[in-house]
């Protein structure tokens, strides 16, 4: 077990306002100077922030956790050894707060005083006992900005409390439920709109009541929103009425933690995670510490279940069971409208064993799952590019793709929409930008989701800054080459802290570089299947699609791009579960005329394929006229 210990560098990235520091990998705030330019007119001082937030990935060497425990030791701080973190009194606050301090990046948080950072930051303190050091060690980001955006909004909700019988009522239909639990909604501070159409659920943190680090809404549509909008440091903790239990059911929504409260489950608290099934942050972790069993009971699609697996990875598989739910138990919410008996449903959950280990028994569910929802085990399907989806059928985890194209082929445009049309369905993606500049590519990306040139919209910039802004989109602070160790420890940390889905290398030739380590004489081809190898690896180990973009080798002019004209050697095609290239068509007197994608591998099905593309410079797109499959 290891942690990664920060290396220090302040990146400077125009499209980037930051709030924290010393960062390799950052989800992106967006300001107005993103368009300063001529071009569009607008001056540097109309500059509008869209949100103060930056989530760092801190990467490094590798620190063992026995190191962590040897310093604590011999500064006299007795230590707790849990599931997924260790556990000591506070050394910032003065209440009897825990300190809490993960095994795997060695972030550490406290909820009494809400100090977070790194490890690098508490081993600093540990040594000096300075105030100099204590300074540089400030209070969890996020919960500062929960806390405060709830203090503005309650001023503006009514308490469950306040509504009328008739009102009770109407919520109470609004909601698909024929009771809710008033009293436990009103002492755990839920408010709802003045026109009683969105609940407002505060939440919580074990040992500090005063403290709300953000809330979670069920809106009007039903959908639900957690805000902070990613890395919230709080749960909807619904409790056994003996106090805190040792088992606990997670599920994804509001609706779901209200239908679980309705049950009789003696010794089982119910706990809401802030974002859903599709991010687990490492500031909820010390929350479940306590608890010796945990339920994940998600939804009954592909999706759900690679979610449930990796979320287990980070709480130890070893407490983790699983609810393997069909159709009438898809989720908490449609079992008590089915009215299955739940309790028998939580006591049916099946263990989550060795990560390492399995049986024909959890095989043989997973491939009735299958059965079941064959449409969804295929992936995730493209909005922007259905003719995609009749020749790779989806976006599957664990897969590793290759793009190739020729130079000025359209390569970054088209991943960048690519990759946007699967961060709209909550696909978590990673960028590596080596070869241009994050504002660059940012500047596309938003274009693309405009579908508009943006300097002619200016008007309406704050808006789809706001939307874009929401995506779970980071970026690597990278550019040009970088050595090989350096950037896997980036998206292993990334795949850990931000479940991250899809990660994105743009482009391999780039970021092929030297490191102090390699010889200088070290073989170009031998270090880029080095690193197809590593991404190849990853990509099976973390179940996160990898796509690299890799430029080809010089071809005569007119022919056809092929798998064989990849840069380096064979093993990026014969690694690679699906390679695509994008051609050009010239006419007889060697004109341009046309361009389409060409589906070169497809390991999954065996489909191939081209898809006719046209570009839109309007909108920097293309999708948006994307025909069916040759």
């Amino acid at each position: 077990m290891f942690l990664y210990r920060t290396v220090c560098r302040r990146v400077t990235v125009p499209v980037l306002k930051k709030t924290t520091r010393n960062s390799r990998c950052s989800k992106i705030v967006l300001t107005r100077k993103l368009f300063n330019s001529s071009r569009c007119g607008c001056s540097a001082d109309s500059r509008t922030s869209i949100r103060d937030q930056e989530v760092p990935v801190n990467t490094s060497d590798f620190v063992s956790v026995s190191q962590v425990k040897q310093k604590l030791l011999k500064n006299n701080h007795v230590f707790e050894d849990g599931h997924c973190c260790l556990s000591v009194d506070c050394v910032f606050c003065k209440s009897q707060s825990k300190l809490f301090i993960n095994k795997i990046t060695g972030f550490f948080i406290c909820y009494g005083c809400s100090r977070a950072g790194s490890w690098q930051q508490l081993e600093h303190f540990l040594t000096n006992h300075s105030a100099a050091s204590e300074s540089q060690v400030e209070k969890e980001e996020g919960t500062e900005d929960g806390s405060a955006a709830w203090k503005k909004i309650s001023k503006h909700l009514r308490p469950v409390g306040d509504l009328s019988e008739g009102e009770r009522i109407s919520v109470t239909q609004k909601l698909d439920f024929k009771t809710l639990p008033w009293s436990l909604l009103e002492r755990k501070g839920v408010m709802l709109d003045d026109k009683n159409d969105e609940f407002y659920w505060p939440l919580a943190v074990p040992g500090n009541e005063t403290v709300v680090p953000g809330y979670k809404t069920i809106c009007s549509d039903l959908s639900e929103q957690c805000y902070p909008h990613s890395s919230a440091a709080g749960v909807v903790i619904l409790t056994s009425e003996e106090g805190r239990a040792k088992t606990a059911v997670l599920v994804p929504t509001l609706r779901d933690s209200l239908a679980l409260s309705l049950q009789d489950l003696k010794g089982i608290d119910v706990i809401c995670l802030p974002h859903g099934q599709f991010s687990l942050p490492q500031t909820v972790l010390p929350i479940l510490e306590e608890y010796e069993k945990l339920i994940l009971w998600f939804d009954d699609d592909v999706t759900s279940w690679n979610n449930a697996r990796l979320f287990a990875r980070k709480l130890a598989i070893e407490r983790c069971h699983l609810v393997r739910p069909i159709q009438e138990t898809k989720s908490a919410f449609v079992a008590y409208k089915n009215g299955i008996d739940i309790a028998e449903t939580l006591r049916n959950a099946q263990a989550m064993s060795h990560a390492s280990i399995i049986t024909f028994a959890q095989l043989r569910d997973d491939l009735l799952l299958e059965l079941y929802s064959s449409d969804q085990a295929t992936g995730i399907k493209w909005q922007r590019f259905p003719a995609l989806n009749s020749i790779l059928q989806g976006h599957r985890r664990g897969e590793l793709t290759i793009l190739t194209g020729p130079t000025g082929s359209g390569k970054t445009t088209f991943m960048s929409e690519y990759s946007l049309d699967l961060a709209m369905q909550k696909v978590t993606t990673l960028w590596g930008s080596f070869e241009i500049r994050n504002q660059r590519l940012v500047r596309t990306m938003l274009q693309q989701m405009a579908a508009a040139p943006l300097q002619d919209h200016r008007d309406q910039f704050d808006e789809w800054a706001d939307k874009f802004t929401l995506l779970p989109l980071y970026f690597m602070t990278f550019h040009g080459q970088q050595a090989l160790d350096v950037v896997m420890d980036t998206v292993k940390h990334a795949a850990y802290v931000h479940d991250v889905a899809h990660v994105i290398i743009d482009n391999v030739q780039f970021m092929l570089g030297l490191s102090s380590s390699e010889s200088g004489f070290l073989d170009r081809f031998y270090r880029q299947d080095a690193l197809i190898g590593a991404f190849r690896n990853f990509a099976t180990t973390y179940n996160c699609h990898v796509t690299l973009v890799i430029h080809p080798r010089k071809e005569r002019d007119g022919e056809s791009l092929t798998t064989s004209s990849i840069f380096g050697g064979a093993k990026a095609s014969q690694e690679a579960d699906n390679v695509l290239i994008i051609q050009h068509k010239f006419s007889h007197s060697g004109l341009k005329i046309k361009k389409y994608l060409q589906v070169a591998k497809n390991r999954f099905s065996g489909d191939l394929g081209i898809i006719p593309l046209e570009f839109d410079r309007e909108s920097l797109s293309f999708g948006a006229k994307n025909k069916e499959a040759s």
